[in-house]
Parts: C-alpha cells; sequence; structure tokens
C-alpha cells in the first residue's frame, strides 16, 4: 500500500529524472515529508501533443464510504473503476521515499521508510482520471498510485507494496496502451515484484516494544537495507 509517501526533488530535478518538457513554469513545488491522501501533487503524464507533462492533481477518489488512494494492479486492466484510466490515463508519481505502518499486536504502530538508493526521484505506477469531488463540486484530475505483491524485504512489514518502474520503462508505462510488455511495466498487473536489493529499508521509528524489530532486523541482513 502506498498512504504516504516523501518528496524532496525540486522541480528541476524532477523534470530531469523524467525529462519534463511542459508544465515547469506554472509550477512551484516545494519539498514535503509526510505527503498524504486528499493533497494536490506533481504527477507526469502524456498530453495531447503526446509530450510529457507535469502538473498537480489531487491523491485519492473521495466515494461516500471511504478514499481510494491506491489501486490494486492485479487485475487492472479488467477492473470496472480503473480499465479506461489504465489504458488511456496511465502517469507516473516522483518521489524520494515511501512510508508503510505495520500491524502490531500491542502498542503503537511502528512506521517505516523505503527508499530506492540511486533513483531519488523514482517514479511510482499511477492512474488518474476527472472525478468531481463531491466537497468542492468541481471537476478535478484525480490518481492513484498503483500497489502489488510485496517482495521479500516488504512483506514482513506490509502485505502490499508500491508499484515502482524502471527508467527505461517510463515510455512504455505513459504511453497509451491495453497491453505492457516491458519487464519493468510488468509490475502495473501484478506480475513483478522489485528485486529487494534495489530497495532500501530506513527505520524512522522509536519502538515501545523491542520484539517489534526481531523480524524485520532479520529481513535487513539478508537483504541489506540499513537500520538508523
Amino acid at each position: 500500500m502506498c498512504g504516504r509517501y516523501k518528496r524532496r526533488s525540486d522541480k528541476q530535478h524532477i523534470a530531469e529524472a523524467f525529462q519534463v518538457s511542459v508544465g515547469l513554469e506554472e509550477l512551484y513545488l516545494g519539498p514535503e515529508d509526510d505527503i498524504a491522501p486528499q493533497s494536490f501533487q506533481p504527477v507526469i503524464h502524456l498530453n495531447e501533443d503526446g509530450e510529457r507533462q507535469i502538473e498537480l492533481m489531487r491523491w485519492a477518489f473521495k466515494l461516500p464510504d471511504r478514499l481510494l488512494f491506491n489501486a490494486r494492479s492485479e487485475g487492472i486492466e479488467d477492473a470496472n473503476f480503473w480499465k479506461e484510466s489504465f489504458i488511456e490515463r496511465r502517469c507516473i508519481v516522483p518521489g524520494d521515499a515511501v512510508f508503510e505502518w505495520q500491524d502490531v499486536k500491542n502498542g503503537k504502530k511502528p512506521k517505516y521508510e523505503f527508499t530506492l538508493p540511486g533513483k531519488e526521484p523514482f517514479g511510482m505506477a499511477a492512474v488518474w482520471k476527472l472525478w468531481k469531488h463531491p466537497k468542492t463540486n468541481q471537476w478535478e484530475r484525480t490518481f492513484a498510485v498503483l500497489t502489488g505483491e510485496p517482495n521479500g524485504l516488504m512483506e514482513p512489514i506490509h502485505p502490499r507494496m508500491t508499484t515502482f518502474l524502471e527508467p527505461r520503462d517510463y515510455p512504455e508505462y505513459l504511453a497509451p496502451a491495453e497491453r505492457l510488455h516491458a519487464r519493468g511495466c510488468k509490475a502495473a498487473t501484478g506480475i513483478y515484484a522489485l528485486p529487494e536489493s534495489r530497495l532500501q529499508l530506513l527505520v524512522r521509528s522509536r519502538y515501545t516494544e523491542p520484539s517489534q524489530l526481531s523480524g524485520v532486523c532479520e529481513t535487513l541482513l539478508n537483504f541489506g537495507g540499513l537500520v538508523l
């Protein structure tokens, strides 16, 4: 799941990393350390001229009974709510870290920060569509981040994992198409999970019980994560 993330890269760094050519002049971006659903965040997509454009979109669809900020990658091409967006309006969300909370029996849920060393900012697979916000009564461009099965590093902490894209697969992911073929893009259909060696875990929490760290520490040792 992706319910919080961090973005420290400025717009120039993002433009270079994602080869964005449109929308930079109108955009002001300050760093954000705890990005939450319903905020407006920068998203990269292809405009009508086929150029990569960056613009602010609202994160999460406000439904009567819930807030929909993630989309399951498995079967998304057939899901009623997501199918059209996945085929025609795929987009990429830039970030520098994602946060996950681990369910524990007692005490406060520990919070973990995940990064992709050397890939800041990284790209998260997402989809967008026009959505009428119930509070503002305005049609807004709104996005959700795709998630898939966790890899070995994420699994002890959370049963879902943010879908990260390899830079070489950005062109294919952004181009409208019903099927994706590149290995990195297969994450968007739940087939491919980021290798554990590429994901780094930074422990930022204070733990009420030492036992909460036991399984995580073992995983970190196996996959080279860093505990701070």
